[in-house]
């Protein structure tokens, strides 16, 4: 969004394999993919920044106050080389946020985009040479280098929703990727171009690939991504037919994702990572990272609950980064810092007002940030239903999130089996626990983060849940 917007016989063997997909299947998110297990949880938590679309640069200082680790940024290809082969200066508010990025230990995801007609205009012989995949390899190389300079820690995206920017309505296709889908081949030759020249001059530098549309990173590995790719780069809004992150747009059989599925029957977020990570094990060889380059919802979005306010964005927002970190995804940037051009998805709007979703990330961020996954406790098996709860885990301490995935209240039993010090609401207020009559809260769309006395795995049972 960012700038716009069969009969067969089964044999001892092929039985031996069905069993272990039917256990992969069935297993927890969390222990299927481990890949969060000892990271602290801030190391996942980004966001989309705007100045380049007109957030004022005095907003930089918020970044520090939310306590992330991670900024989607960019400077435009035809910024940096307006004539072939001669770069540019980076622009002086790019040198500054890369200064306060590497003071305040934030890394970047920086996105290479788009096409560059002033260095490389469009002939009647050659129409897409603004998106030539050599010249975009070299640009690549060259944001490498200074970003290596720069002293930041970085990743390459390749593009931005390449169906729904420039490549696709310069080459042609249909907007999923199904064949004939001539800007598929196209982009691949981008990414391929990115990563091999890249990687040729510095190995270590980790590149991803770029699309929205979930169905479409299928196609690019059936028209054969680099092995070399480090990842995924996705956006997974899921659209009005969804009540909130744990669901995902597509359905377990969905016309325009055919012939591959892309979710379980429950549609549910985590199942769509797996499903994507395990393709790429068929098609690259090897698991690609799964990184959340844009997910958030606008005010006055539909859902199936009624429209999108301003409250549910906040309950969305940590519901978001936990589910993913629970999934193994590796980083999420948040849709975004700011209004700007994009509609009322900001943590801030344009007027500078804070929404409740910022006070939301910082109350995820001071409770979660320097603890790390532990496992999923509640909602194994129906993650897209009921009560989920999810334990986090440091140095003495443990505590447990609790929500509701499908937006219905219930009450959660606090004298029940487990021994809680403290409970906090999404803004970060106090729960008060300590009266004895309290013998329950109330669970529903927004989180609600305890701090357990002790340090054992709590053990969870449904009864504690109403």
């Amino acid at each position: 969004m960012m700038f716009k917007h069969q009969p067969r016989r089964l044999g001892v063997f092929a039985l031996l394999v069905a069993l272990m997909a039917w256990c992969t299947l069935f297993a927890p998110a969390a222990q299927a993919q481990g890949s969060a297990e000892g990271r602290p949880f801030r190391d996942s938590l980004g966001l989309v920044v705007k100045f380049s679309q007109g957030q004022p640069m005095s907003q930089l200082p918020l970044l520090g106050e939310l306590g992330l680790r991670w900024v989607r940024d960019t400077v435009m290809w035809a910024d940096m080389e307006p004539k072939a082969g001669q770069y540019s200066e980076l622009p002086a508010a790019f040198k500054q946020r890369l200064a306060y990025y590497r003071e305040h230990k934030i890394s970047v995801v920086f996105m290479l985009a788009y096409a560059n007609g002033k260095a490389y205009p469009a002939t009647k012989d050659d129409p897409l040479a603004p998106i030539n995949p050599e010249a975009f390899g070299r640009y690549a190389v060259h944001m490498a280098k200074v970003l290596k300079q720069s002293g930041v820690n970085f990743v390459l995206e390749v593009w931005n929703e390449p169906h729904n920017f420039v490549i696709a309505k310069m080459v042609g296709g249909q907007w999923n990727g199904k064949p004939p889908s001539p800007w598929v081949k196209h982009y691949v030759k981008m990414v391929t171009e990115v990563v091999e020249q890249v990687k040729a001059v510095d190995p270590s530098v980790k590149i991803i690939d770029c699309e929205d549309v979930w169905v479409a990173h299928y196609w690019f590995m059936e028209a054969g991504l680099p092995k070399a790719l480090d990842g995924f780069g996705i956006h997974p809004y899921s659209g009005h037919n969804a009540v909130g992150p744990e669901v995902s747009a597509a359905y377990e059989k969905t016309d325009w994702a055919l012939p591959f599925q892309l979710v379980d029957r429950d549609r549910s977020f985590n199942s769509a990572v797996r499903r994507l990570r395990d393709q790429g094990l068929k098609k690259m060889g090897k698991r690609p990272e799964i990184w959340i380059t844009e997910w958030g919802w606008s005010v006055g979005e539909k859902t199936p609950d009624g429209p999108v306010t301003e409250d549910m964005l906040a309950a969305f927002l940590p519901r978001s980064f936990i589910s993913s970190v629970a999934a193994g995804v590796e980083v999420l940037c948040w849709f975004s810092a700011q209004d700007t051009v994009d509609g009322p998805m900001g943590l801030v709007t344009n007027d500078g007002r804070k929404r409740p979703a910022f006070g939301a990330y910082k109350t995820m961020v001071a409770e979660l940030g320097d603890l790390s996954f532990g496992q999923q406790l509640g909602g194994l098996g129906r993650p897209t239903q009921g009560v989920q709860a999810y334990l986090f885990k440091g140095a003495g301490v443990r505590k447990v999130v609790l929500w509701s995935s499908d937006n219905k209240a219930r009450t959660f039993k606090v004298k029940g089996a487990w021994s809680i010090k403290k409970a906090v609401n999404l803004q970060g207020a106090e729960i008060d626990i300590d009266d004895p009559k309290a013998k329950s809260v109330t669970v529903g769309p927004e989180p609600i983060y305890l701090t357990l006395d002790g340090n054992d795995t709590p053990k969870w049972s449904d009864d504690l849940v109403q």
